[in-house]
């Protein structure tokens, strides 16, 4: 079963807005069995949305989803660009209105125009109860439907389960259960290298992939590898999934769990607590850290020493360490990791110190230099990386690092 995403937006293709609605919609469609044939993105036109629509449509597609364009203002033109395509008339709906009333906390007969415009829908749609003000819409061309959501990334995921995940309109549930979700296994590796991972699948399955479609993709030194099968093809999959933990398994961190909740596992487990020191991040491994719902029964807190006067005043780096071999240095990494274990309390300590770049760098310490320190009583573990790429990836390599470290030294401490 094949599907196709439409994004709209002249804030996204000119590149002011980071798209993020495909990537969400892309993974949640791959999950139902629904592969992604085509994504396109189309600026705020209401005929470059008719024809990015019917593009699509062409494409012997089982289901269309489109995100943006169902706002209040004039530039928000998907409902009738969409009708246009589909040679539809618009009509105020009636449930549509409703639920806008319901959110604005009015009646049908108060709404303002701006409001009242978002009801105005094409002939024969259902609406889809908003988590803002604008209702989305599912409409039918023949057999496919056509699901409109709004472009706002977190009322489009909050509303995606009403249309989606749990349908209300037959259409829609017929082609999810058509779909046939595949069965995934999943293993995650840190410092293994894309090629290594490549190499060992292909000693498995050699030129026959036997029913199973294979995704590796690398970020930030990690490598994600995921197996894709149908039923008949599970006990290959299984199989192929212990090749790799035997021939990679020292790099293997888990089965589809990202580091950071893999480290918030652990350390709620054993019931060690733990505190940063940042400098070069920013507090970039905090934010990270903190996303981790629950983070509060481990996570004491950090401080982000970017001066060398807070360095020592808050985190008690020395003054002689910082004048014989400077800030970005292993010394410096070392007293971060312990000044923010022994001034939060806690039982692990991270120091990260660095050169993020652009500027900054020497022929002695380059960006991209960074050093990280994992500190507890049993001992330190201290490391230099070179991370390339920019300000961004330098800073999310070293974030990166610093956890799969913590996640070392915990396999390494006794409990």
């Amino acid at each position: 079963m094949r599907s196709a995403i439409i994004t709209i937006g002249t804030e996204l293709t000119e590149g002011r807005v980071a798209d993020t609605n495909t990537a969400f919609m892309a993974g949640a469609l791959e999950r139902f069995g629904l592969r992604v044939a085509v994504a396109l993105t189309v600026p705020d036109n209401d005929a470059a949305i008719s024809k990015g629509l019917n593009y699509v449509l062409d494409r012997e597609v089982n289901l269309v989803v489109i995100a943006g364009g169902l706002g209040p203002t004039e530039d928000d033109l998907t409902a009738p660009a969409v009708a246009k395509a589909l040679e539809l008339e618009t009509e105020s709906n009636p449930e549509a209105a409703e639920m806008i009333a319901h959110a604005v906390g009015g009646t049908t007969e108060a709404l303002k125009p701006h409001q009242a415009k978002q009801g105005v829908l094409p002939a024969g749609s259902t609406p889809i109860s908003p988590s803002g003000t604008a209702p989305g819409f599912i409409v039918m061309h023949g057999e496919i439907p056509i699901i409109c959501f709004p472009g706002v990334p977190w009322e489009l995921e909050a509303m995606w389960e009403d249309a989606l995940a749990k349908p209300r309109v037959a259409a829609v549930a017929a082609v999810v259960a058509a779909a046939n979700a595949p069965g995934r296994l999943q293993l995650y590796l840190y410092g293994c290298g894309e090629p290594a991972v490549a190499e060992a699948v292909k000693t498995f399955l050699g030129k026959e992939p036997g029913g199973i479609e294979i995704s590796i993709c690398a970020r930030y030194r990690e490598v994600l590898l995921e197996a894709a099968f149908q039923p008949e093809s599970v006990e290959r999959a299984e199989a192929l999934m212990a090749f790799i933990r035997d021939s990679l398994g020292e790099y293997i961190y888990s089965q589809g769990e990202e580091i950071v909740e893999v480290i918030a596992g652990e350390l709620i487990r054993r019931g060690k607590t733990l505190a940063v020191g940042e400098s070069c991040t920013g507090g970039m491994l905090g934010a990270a850290i903190t996303s981790i719902s629950g983070a509060s029964r481990f996570f004491r807190g950090g401080v982000t020493a970017y001066d060398n006067e807070v360095k020592m005043a808050v985190l008690r780096v020395r003054r002689q360490t910082l004048d014989i071999v400077g800030a970005v240095s292993e010394a410096v990494a070392q007293q971060l990791a312990l000044g923010a274990r022994e001034s939060c309390g806690a039982d692990y300590g991270i120091g990260i110190t660095g050169i993020a770049g652009p500027s900054g760098g020497t022929e002695e310490k380059p960006v991209g230099l960074v050093y990280i320190c994992v500190s507890s009583e049993d001992g330190d573990l201290v490391q230099g990386f070179n991370f390339p790429g920019g300000r961004d990836e330098v800073r999310l390599g070293a974030v990166t690092a610093s956890l799969h470290m913590l996640f070392r030294k915990l396999q390494n401490d006794p409990e």
